[in-house]
């Protein structure tokens, strides 16, 4: 017997016939003989819906009242996919992240996990029944407050638990058949990769693959935990096995991520005492550097557009310049392992590019190419075609 956690996506849950289509998914693998535990998000765009109306009452709502109201759509998921068990007489408990004992800091819209007490969960597999938990969101035990874990933190819940409980494994199910060398809808010869190592999941999450929350993955790398990526869709597709390192030396790409709507920033007269409120701060806002750099007293970044406004103003308050020094860029990162001894994998990348790199950061697992927003997907492609045909 095996205790396994599950977690299914949005779109996985989408709809009522969705729901009952993971029913009787979760009603196949009991009869195995498995503890399920289950995580669910809020059904397709519910978040954006709710998220939408408070934004038309307000353009700048409370971020408590927001944590509030973006908890419900996972509750409502919860809810009918446990109705729709109980229906087919499968006995079923659903928790939200509080009942659950999902205990996170203050932080409101982009809360960490500091620890899970998991006593309800518990208690449900030991009467054998199926565990329904809301992903995404917690409870702060110091305000007692509602917390949510930030976009994709139901990926972030599914991996805790399964680290919480000892699980055997974590799935966690998607609209896609797996984790593919590169995005199927740039790449057109993209291919579903069969295993991934950690290191590796968690750099192509880090650079903008969104198949699983980047926090998810490095949560999952530190405790070990063996996952599998699959399709809700197509259950029969066998997916992505996430484990160890299997061949220590070898050289050779996995595959590529891509981001878009980035902009390179120069800080000028910072004092270096004030870095790590810098960067603090952008985790805060729910995002991360790609690239940083120090030339003499100056700081190059490369971050989000969406946070420069917002990061200008912060950096005012801390009495550093900032200028921008490019804008509307997209960065293609190359991910695998042993790219300082093959010079021949670089070589490949590089091969036939017909645009301008506005910046490049090569790593012994990682190579990072930024560009103009335009050159993203025929560069992408190219490179794509080079490493994988």
């Amino acid at each position: 017997m095996a205790l396994i956690v599950q977690k299914y996506g949005g779109t996985s849950v989408g709809s009522l016939e969705r729901i009952r289509h993971v029913a009787k998914h979760i009603i196949s693998q009991k009869k195995n003989g498995d503890q399920i535990v289950v995580v669910v998000s809020a059904m397709g765009k519910t978040t954006d819906e709710l998220l939408k109306m408070a934004l038309e009452l307000s353009p700048k709502p409370p971020q408590r009242e927001v944590d509030m109201l973006l908890s419900v759509g996972e509750r409502i998921t919860m809810s009918l996919l446990s109705i729709a068990l109980n229906s087919d007489g499968v006995p079923t408990v659903s928790l939200t992240g509080s009942q659950s004992g999902i205990l996170t800091d203050e932080r409101h819209g982009n809360a960490r996990i500091e620890s899970i007490l998991g006593d309800r969960i518990r208690e449900g597999i030991r009467r054998d029944k199926v565990v329904i938990v809301a992903g995404f969101q917690g409870m702060s035990p110091r305000s007692k407050e509602i917390t949510t874990l930030g976009r994709g933190g139901s990926d972030l819940t599914a991996i805790a638990l399964s680290h919480s409980l000892k699980a055997d494994r974590c799935e966690i199910y998607k609209d896609v058949d797996g984790i593919c060398t590169a995005d199927p809808r740039i790449a057109r010869k993209a291919k579903v990769l069969p295993y991934l190592d950690w290191d590796s999941l968690c750099h192509l999450t880090w650079h903008g693959s969104g198949v699983i929350h980047c926090r998810a993955s490095n949560l999952a790398k530190k405790e070990s935990i063996p996952l599998e990526i699959r399709s809700s869709f197509n259950l029969d597709a066998p997916g992505t096995q996430i484990g160890p390192k299997k061949n220590m030396e070898s050289a050779r790409a996995h595959g590529i991520a891509h981001k878009d709507h980035l902009d390179q920033l120069r800080i000028s007269q910072l004092k270096s005492t004030h870095l790590p409120k810098l960067l603090d701060w952008l985790w805060s806002e729910g995002s991360t550097p790609l690239y940083c750099q120090t030339q003499g007293d100056d700081i190059f970044l490369v971050v989000e557009s969406k946070v420069r406004s917002a990061f200008e103003g912060f950096m005012q308050n801390l009495g550093g310049t900032l200028t921008t020094v490019a804008e509307d860029l997209s960065a293609i990162t190359i991910v695998g392992e042993g790219f300082w001894q093959e010079p021949q994998i670089l070589a490949k990348i590089l091969d036939g590019l017909n645009c301008d790199i506005v910046l490049m950061d090569s790593k012994d697992s990682t190579v990072s190419l930024f560009l103009e927003q335009k050159d993203l997907e025929p560069t992408l492609s190219h490179i794509h075609n080079q490493l994988f045909s």
